[in-house]
């Protein structure tokens, strides 16, 4: 999970990171949270870097919360989830707030365990929380187990290594949606496997293969140049 939180004041800033950290997704690496204090500051990395979450202060000296919500919803295609959290207490301010296409709304001061569950209800409803329950996902013809991390086409098992299943049911999670490389590095791949060689790429071309990832199959994944990849569902010849 890639969360950006935004606030002017560092100390709001702690506040917030400890609170999710708090929070334990089962069976997903440690969530990775990603602080600014400056709205410019965090809409470079939009334009850039894949988010699954912002939570966003309202007032700050340069672009407003409001103001870098508003622009997900205008410019991105798949826009990240987003929460206001801000001293605005209004109902005038949540309504523009919810209204501009925030999922929530928290005001400060903010109770940790409130947050914690506000947090989780957005996920949850954006797809992004995993349950305890495990259940198979079918994709066209693709049959993900979650439980034995297998795939198959017309019951015939594709062989995948537990990294290549992971990473394509993240595309297949994210059908039209944008994600840079540092977003799917940071979930599969430590640091040190980074450095020396290009192991997404190598994945990538190996998921096309075994899966089959074509246009006449109903699937297209694209190379985003400077940016990462987005798996996008086509329709075939007979449709």
């Amino acid at each position: 999970m890639r969360v950006a939180i935004l606030d002017d004041e560092p100390a709001e800033l702690r506040r917030v990171e400890q609170t999710l950290r708090q929070i334990s997704v089962t069976g997903e690496q440690a969530w990775r949270l990603h602080s600014f204090e400056r709205g410019e500051d965090l809409l470079r990395q939009l334009r850039r870097e894949t988010f699954d979450l912002l939570i966003l202060d309202w007032q700050l000296p340069d672009i407003s919360g409001l103001s870098l919500l508003r622009w997900t919803r205008e410019h991105m295609d798949a826009p990240p989830a987003a929460i206001m959290l801000t001293s605005r207490d209004t109902e005038s301010d949540i309504v523009q707030a919810l209204n501009a296409g925030a999922d929530d709304y928290v005001s400060k001061p903010f109770r940790p365990n409130e947050l914690m569950a506000r947090v989780n209800a957005v996920l949850r409803r954006h797809g992004l929380q995993r349950t305890a329950s495990t259940e198979i996902l079918t994709f066209n013809d693709l049959e993900f187990d979650d439980a034995e991390l297998t795939v198959t086409r017309a019951s015939n098992p594709i062989n995948l290594t537990e990294r290549e299943y992971r990473l394509a049911r993240c595309l297949f999670a994210n059908l039209g949606r944008p994600l840079s490389r540092e977003y799917l590095y940071e979930r599969f791949w430590s640091h040190e496997e980074i450095v020396s060689s290009r192991p997404l790429d190598t994945h990538i071309y190996r998921l096309r293969n075994k899966l089959g990832l074509t246009a006449d199959r109903g699937w297209q994944l694209l190379t985003i140049y400077g940016y990462g990849y987005r798996l996008e569902s086509v329709a075939t010849a007979g449709e």
